[in-house]
C-alpha cells in the first residue's frame, strides 16, 4: 500500500494545495495527516475547510490541542490568530479540531502521532541542543517507543521531511 504522509501544514493553504496536486499524480492509496493543521498567520479557516472536506485520518498536533482548548490568555500570537479566525463562522471548525485524536492507525501495524506516542510536544527522532535539532541515537528513539507494538511509526512535529 502506498501511503502519503503530510504534517505541519500550519494553515499554509497554497502549500497544502500544491502537495495535494502532487499527490494526485503519485497514486497513493491513502493520506494521513500528522497534525498542526491550522496554527499560523496565513489561512487557518480556509485550510480547515479543505482538510475537513478531505477527511483524511488526522492526528491532533500540539498547536491543534492549544487552539482547540480555547484558553486564549495562554495562547501565543499565531495560536490566538488561528483561534479567532476559525471561530469566526460558527463552531464547526473548532469542533473538528477538538475531535482530532492524539494518534491514529491508518492501516494495520502503522501508528501515526504528532510528536511522540503520548506526548505531542516531544520529538521522537530528534534531540534539541543549543536551539537546534539533531538526530537522536537509536537507544533514545527505542526508549521513546517502549511499549509500542506498531511495525511503523509516523511522526511530525520537527518539520523535517
Amino acid at each position: 500500500m502506498r501511503l502519503a504522509v503530510i504534517a505541519d501544514v500550519h494553515g499554509n493553504l497554497p502549500a497544502l494545495e500544491a502537495v495535494l496536486a502532487d499527490l494526485a499524480r503519485r497514486d497513493a492509496a491513502a493520506v494521513v495527516n500528522l497534525g498542526d493543521c491550522l496554527s499560523g498567520p496565513l489561512w487557518p479557516a480556509e485550510t480547515a475547510d479543505l482538510l475537513m472536506r478531505l477527511d483524511f485520518p488526522t492526528v491532533r498536533g500540539n498547536h491543534d490541542r492549544v487552539v482547540a482548548a480555547g484558553d486564549v490568555a495562554s495562547m501565543g500570537p499565531t495560536d490566538r490568530f488561528t483561534y479567532d479566525a476559525i471561530g469566526a463562522i460558527g463552531e464547526g471548525r473548532l469542533r473538528w479540531l477538538r475531535g482530532l485524536p492524539p494518534e491514529v492507525s491508518p492501516a494495520p501495524g502503522i501508528l501515526a502521532v504528532h510528536g511522540c506516542p503520548g506526548d505531542d510536544m516531544a520529538y521522537l527522532l530528534d534531540e534539541v541542543w543549543a536551539g537546534r535539532l539533531f538526530r537522536a541515537d537509536a537507544p533514545t528513539i527505542a526508549a521513546r517507543l517502549s511499549g509500542q507494538a506498531a511495525d511503523l511509526v509516523l511522526c511530525g512535529h520537527s518539520h523535517r521531511q
